[in-house]
């Protein structure tokens, strides 16, 4: 067996480096970026599907090679090359390739070693902006996996680093198309515009490609057609089935789809094979399709499950939790009614499948459907993470005022991947950076070095002696947070500016508003708005700890500075009663005026210094984003003691929550602090609120009203997780008993039980509501 298995792998691995071959010699021979990567995906394609299985109702999986093309495959770019993997391979493939194969193998690899999109990227922005330092720390939510060399169960990495942020991953991810459209025309339709865009503005190379990439769709739709009909052979029990998958996979080919198993085919199929891991308005564009299934008793409520529960296994079998966001509900949808129906049927799907993805987003609004409300809270309350809800009586006027467009282009906004906001079919939003404040905050106090790398990673500020008023620190923190600020926003530009020059994205800017019209790429002038997002993280921290640090030293003279930077630099050691005393400042999340005016001094300054950096690197917009990810906890723990209280590797505050364990006035008083903010300056927050069981249960009116007054007042985002701190204590103790506990922890969901310790300890640690 061992030896067939070897044989195996070893004709598996031939198979990949054969292709390696393939793909690189076509890459090589077409210097039009449009028609390259027209060749590439379509020499792909015959590649990365995944077969499918008897059980599946909606199909289409890809599992990428050692090369290819993709917006945002493992936090990579365009066209990538896992060289470590050819390497491994290289090591076990021996006889199994001829020598000129061997040497046609590290030719490709000495090629794509330069050629690769993220090396392109990084020689231009070290050309452009400087060196990068490479710094040992923590691995952090933004990182790019050929940045990574730990072994299995290592704790640390080498990564590139920027001062207080990290370097930007190379994404072109939280682009999300217009999957109306796709729906309503169809690949016939689509192929029709094109050819009448292409008639109207004259031949050119960007149509041609487009039209040869709808091919590549209708490609694997006949794979997986003629996959359908040899199972309906050879699996009698599921014939009926898979007859009728294989005539769905036929008839988009040709026509716009008229039910709804068509129309989430379609959606499915193009959204994998162009690694599309956000969804917009699925209630809007396949509501209608629903109803009239519905209502010609061509489907009903339990065949639609079945159909939706088909799409959330292949959500499932991607596996990315930061993404994978499906919207419903908010203003400004077609046939409201119907759309309402199917978001009952996607609630319901989401109550019985229960697991991390996808990200069940809700958008909420004072009027709404009474039942699909109540439905959505039902979902949460019996131990789902979704949906998740946002508010659009806040949402809706802070995006018009942010971006500078009209009320209905607004109603079009989508909480993608984490929560970063875009504008469906018409803006790009990727967070590719990430940025500590709680880190400026120690660079002050350690005149521009990193007391934990023991390197300088920020400009010399001043000694703790030569800070003699707040004033003088706060300037110093924002010599600290700008500089760097203006750094990642480049790195964002030049991503995008990288990006441009060596793909299209067809299969995204065929779906991108003004793209067709203008006869240009998505990111070569086609999308309305080209935006970037840093991710802010610590920042409840830092605020927490400059409200002391005023307090302590410059009001009420109780330290220096100097006595306060010694205290943290020995982490509270011999300075227990000094602690408490820091512990006990005023603390954002409890409607306390003093703390909450640091909070969003901290905000607005951090929100305005993207903002600023705008029109300098030739963005559209640059806005921070609060969500998190992991991030508080995994960068706390190469973030020094701080002045809020917290001890030397202890999490951060995550996202626009609370100092662990600080919100102790309760939920009322901490959504108060919450809803405190101006939210036309950021494209996205994360607010996590934790209930015990009993309280939603006693309860439920309350906390229903509580929810609804919270988004109606200027509350822009919920995540409401109805959880008791026993469970979670009891599943560190018994993970075997408890591996369905889902929970969230900023910008996606995951399993309690498979969680880094670290993380679990902060979720623990946070506060549940329990009256």
């Amino acid at each position: 067996m061992d030896f067939e298995v070897n044989l195996m792998e070893k004709r598996q691995m031939r198979e990949e480096l054969k292709y390696l071959i393939e793909f690189t010699k076509i890459y090589r021979s077409e210097t039009d970026k449009y028609i390259r990567e027209a060749k590439c995906l379509d020499c792909q394609i015959r590649k990365i599907l995944v077969p499918m299985t008897k059980e599946e109702k909606i199909v289409g999986r890809v599992r990428h090679m050692v090369v290819g093309f993709s917006p945002q495959y493992g936090g990579l770019y365009t066209y990538f090359f896992h060289n470590v993997q050819v390497e491994k391979m290289m090591e076990k493939a021996g006889s199994c390739l001829t020598g000129e194969e061997r040497e046609a193998v590290w030719e490709c690899y000495r090629f794509w070693q330069e050629e690769k999109t993220v090396q392109k990227l990084q020689r231009r922005f070290t050309e452009k902006h400087g060196e990068l330092e490479v710094d040992y720390k923590p691995y952090g939510p933004n990182i790019g996996m050929d940045d990574v060399r730990a072994l299995p169960g290592e704790k640390t990495e080498v990564i590139k680093s920027l001062g207080v942020g990290s370097y930007p991953t190379a994404r072109i991810a939280l682009t999300i198309p217009d999957d109306d459209k796709l729906v309503r025309m169809g690949i016939p339709g689509l192929r029709d515009e094109v050819k009448r865009k292409q008639k109207e503005n004259g031949e050119s190379s960007f149509y041609t490609a487009l039209l040869m990439m709808l091919d590549t769709v209708c490609l694997a739709a006949d794979t997986y057609r003629q996959q359908a009909e040899r199972l309906a052979d050879a699996e009698p029990e599921y014939r009926e089935a898979l007859l009728k998958t294989a005539h769905t996979l036929k008839h988009i080919q040709i026509q716009a789809p008229e039910n709804f198993q068509e129309g989430l085919q379609l959606y499915w199929l193009y959204s994998v094979i162009s690694d599309q891991m956000n969804t917009g308005r699925m209630d809007v564009f396949l509501g209608d399709l629903y109803v009239n299934d519905l209502e010609t008793g061509i489907l009903d409520e339990e065949g639609a499950i079945a159909l939706l529960t088909s799409l959330y296994q292949q959500y499932l079998f991607i596996n990315k939790v930061h993404d994978t966001r499906v919207i419903i509900g908010g203003k400004g949808r077609r046939n409201e009614a119907n759309a309402d129906r199917l978001a009952l049927a996607v609630l319901e799907t989401s109550r019985r499948v229960k697991d991390v993805v996808p990200q069940l987003t809700l958008r909420y609004y004072r009027g709404m459907n009474e039942e699909v409300l109540n439905k959505a809270l039902l979902v949460v309350g019996e131990g789902c993470s979704f949906p998740l809800l946002y508010g659009d009586d806040t949402n809706i006027p802070a995006v018009m005022k942010l971006y500078g467009i009209s009320e209905e282009e607004a109603e079009q906004y989508i909480p993608a991947g984490c929560g970063e906001y875009v504008i469906e079919a018409t803006s790009t939003g990727t967070p590719n950076c990430g940025f500590n404040l709680q880190k400026a905050v120690e660079l002050v106090l350690h005149n521009g070095d990193d007391a934990y790398m023991k390197c300088q990673a920020g400009p010399r500020t001043g000694e703790p002696e030569e800070l003699g008023t707040f004033d003088q620190f706060w300037e110093a923190y924002r010599k600290q947070v700008e500089p760097e600020m203006l750094r990642e926003a480049w790195g964002e530009a030049e991503c995008y500016y990288t990006a441009a020059e060596n793909a299209g994205y067809l299969q995204l800017s065929l779906l991108m508003n003004d793209c067709l019209e203008r006869g240009r790429a998505m990111l070569s002038g086609g999308v309305c708005y080209m935006n970037g997002a840093p991710e802010i993280v610590g920042m409840v921290t830092a605020a927490d700890s400059m409200t002391a640090i005023k307090k302590y030293v410059y009001d009420e003279k109780r330290f220096t500075l100097r006595q306060v930077k010694d205290m943290l630099d020995c982490n509270f050691e011999g300075f227990e009663k000094e602690r408490r005393l820091f512990l006990n400042a005023p603390k954002y999340g409890n409607n306390d005026p003093e703390a909450d005016a640091m909070v969003l001094k901290v905000y607005e300054h951090v929100a305005r210094a993207a903002i600023e950096c705008t029109e300098t690197v030739g963005l559209d917009h640059y806005t921070i984003v609060s969500v998190n990810n992991s991030a508080s906890a995994d960068w706390g723990e190469y973030t020094m003691a701080s002045a809020c209280g917290r001890k030397d590797g202890d999490p951060l505050a995550n996202a626009n929550g609370a100092s662990i364990g600080a919100d102790k006035s309760g939920i009322t008083a901490l959504l108060h602090s919450m809803s405190k903010y101006d939210h036309s300056l950021h494209s996205g927050v994360i607010n996590n609120v934790r209930i015990s069981k009993e309280l939603f249960q006693n309860s439920y009116e309350k906390v229903k009203a509580l929810v609804c007054t919270f988004l109606e007042n200027n509350g822009t985002q919920l995540n409401l997780m109805v959880i008791g701190r026993d469970d979670l204590e009891n599943a560190v103790k018994h993970p075997e008993e408890y591996q369905n506990l889902i929970v969230r922890i900023g910008g996606f969901s995951a399993r309690f039980v498979t969680l880094n310790p670290v993380i679990q300890n902060e979720i623990i640690k946070r506060t549940t509501f329990e009256n």
